[in-house]
C-alpha cells in the first residue's frame, strides 16, 4: 500500500505552507505536485520528498528546465499521468483522452485552483486544488491511497481559506 499526497498551484515565493499540509506529506510515500511552484526555491523544498512532478505556465524558467510538461509513472501497478491543465472549462473529456492518450489509470493535473474528481471512460481524473490559493473552494489537497489494483481518493482541507479570503472556522464567528 502507497499514500500519495497530491498538490497543485501553489504559487509560493516563500516555503510557507499549511502546517497540515507539511504533516500530510512527511506521513506519505510519494508527493506529486501538478505545476505551478512559481520558484525553483519552492520546487526545490518540495523534491526534498519522494517527488514526481511537471512545471506549470507560472513557473518560474529554472523549473520548466528540470521539470517535463507531462510525466506518466506507475505506483503498485496502477499508472499515473501528470499534467498542469487540459483544454477543460467545467467538462473534462479532454482529460479524459489526455489520460488514454498516455494510456494511464489515474490522471492528476492543476491549474484550476479547485478540487475535482471525475472519471471519464474509466480513466480517474483528479485535480488536488490549491493549499494556498483555492478559486471559488477551500485551500485543499488529494490524499491518493494505492493498494494493489484498489484506488481510493480522498479530499483535504488543509486550512481555513476560501478563494483568498481567511474563514472563520466555527459557525457562531460568521455574521
Amino acid at each position: 500500500m502507497k499514500r500519495i499526497i497530491a498538490v497543485a498551484d501553489t504559487h509560493l515565493r516563500e516555503w510557507e505552507l499549511p502546517e497540515k499540509l507539511l504533516e500530510m506529506m512527511e506521513n506519505s510515500d510519494i508527493v506529486v505536485h501538478a505545476g505551478d511552484f512559481e520558484t525553483y526555491e519552492v520546487y526545490k523544498k518540495f523534491s526534498e520528498y519522494e517527488l514526481y512532478a511537471v512545471y506549470g505556465n507560472s513557473d518560474e524558467e529554472a523549473v520548466r528546465r528540470e521539470l517535463e510538461r507531462e510525466l506518466t509513472f506507475e505506483v503498485e501497478g496502477v499508472r499515473f499521468g501528470l499534467i498542469h491543465k487540459g483544454n477543460f472549462i467545467n467538462q473534462f473529456h479532454d482529460l479524459g483522452y489526455k489520460a488514454m492518450e498516455l494510456d494511464v489509470d489515474v490522471l492528476i493535473f492543476g491549474h484550476l485552483h479547485r478540487f475535482v474528481l471525475e472519471e471519464v471512460r474509466g480513466k480517474l481524473l483528479v485535480c488536488p486544488g490549491s493549499p494556498t490559493q483555492p478559486r471559488m473552494s477551500v485551500a485543499s489537497c488529494a490524499e491518493i491511497v494505492v493498494d494493489g489494483s484498489k484506488v481510493d481518493v480522498k479530499y483535504h482541507v488543509v486550512q481555513p481559506l476560501f478563494c483568498g479570503m481567511d474563514v472563520y472556522e466555527k459557525l457562531e464567528g460568521c455574521r
